[in-house]
């Protein structure tokens, strides 16, 4: 064998080795956006039609009126196909179109401010990498003067001077896994915490449930602290892990409507790993 033909072959394992990393870099950065665009939220917020995942048009119903929520698939004139890696990570973290305009608190861009970037970028790579929808996207119908958008720049600044423990202070490198995936990505506390009447969680620490916004809304969400009567301090950790992958409790009762297509859309895709991380936290002298 000649010196040049060794010299190709040694270029060619080390082309091959690149190729191999890049690879795996790859299919782990679209796996992870793949588990957190459903643990967020992303896929049964953003998805009316499993036909066309992530196009929107899911309608969210309050007592402010309905939210319809938009077309978030690769779409360049309904979707976010245009976007930067700046945009999505402003949107998502901070709440604010790439117009600049704020979106509605229904997106729970106040949770998932704390999310690690890394962790969003495989998010919107995973988006990228999906087929596009071309669902146009509709206007929300809400009530008078919830419809003026510009008032949600004095609902933020309400917010923030109301709210204790503040989840856009939480120091993401002092807090384990469960807690990174309770408190951000999966959000808890915006179902299971208190509210003001103008929806406003006093306190993300608190996860004693909170009642129906208004009487004919089935939007209330029961107490899991640890309570051992009124929240979930009875149950084991692997109790929370299963009921998390299948919605079924110690009880053998189900979760309700709601939760129930979290679950299926969401924390199911979970590995049993976090799930377990999530089952400690919740069991934990935190969770009080």
């Amino acid at each position: 064998m000649t010196n040049l033909e060794k010299r190709k072959i040694k270029s060619l394992f080390i082309i091959s080795f690149i190729i191999l990393i890049l690879y795996t870099h790859t299919s782990h950065s679209n796996e992870n956006g793949k588990i957190l665009s459903y643990a967020a939220g992303c896929y049964g917020c953003h998805t009316s039609d499993p036909n066309e995942p992530y196009g929107g048009g899911y309608k969210i119903k309050t007592k402010y009126g309905i939210f319809i929520t938009p077309n978030i698939s690769k779409d360049k004139n309904h979707g976010i196909g245009k976007w930067s890696k700046t945009d999505f990570i402003n949107a998502v973290k901070h709440g604010i179109s790439p117009s600049k305009k704020p979106y509605y608190p229904v997106f729970p861009y106040n949770w998932y401010s704390n999310m690690q970037d890394e962790d969003i970028l495989d998010i919107f790579d995973y988006l990228n990498n999906m087929p596009l929808s071309k669902n146009i996207n509709s206007s929300h119908d809400l009530k008078f003067p919830y419809k003026i958008r510009d008032m949600l720049w004095l609902w933020r600044l309400i917010n923030k001077n109301l709210q204790k423990n503040q989840i856009t202070n939480l120091d993401i490198s002092k807090i384990n896994r469960g807690e990174y995936l309770i408190k951000s990505v999966v959000h808890c506390s915006a179902c299971h915490s208190p509210r003001t009447f103008f929806s406003i969680i006093k306190n993300h620490e608190n996860l004693t449930g909170r009642t129906k916004s208004h009487k004919s809304l089935k939007d209330g969400a029961p107490n899991i602290s640890i309570d051992k009567i009124k929240g979930i301090g009875s149950w084991s950790q692997s109790d929370i892990v299963f009921f998390l992958q299948t919605g079924i409790k110690p009880d053998g009762d189900f979760a309700g409507k709601d939760m129930s297509k979290i679950i299926e859309n969401g924390t199911s895709y979970l590995n049993k790993e976090d799930l377990e991380n999530i089952s400690m936290y919740l069991l934990s002298s935190k969770n009080k």
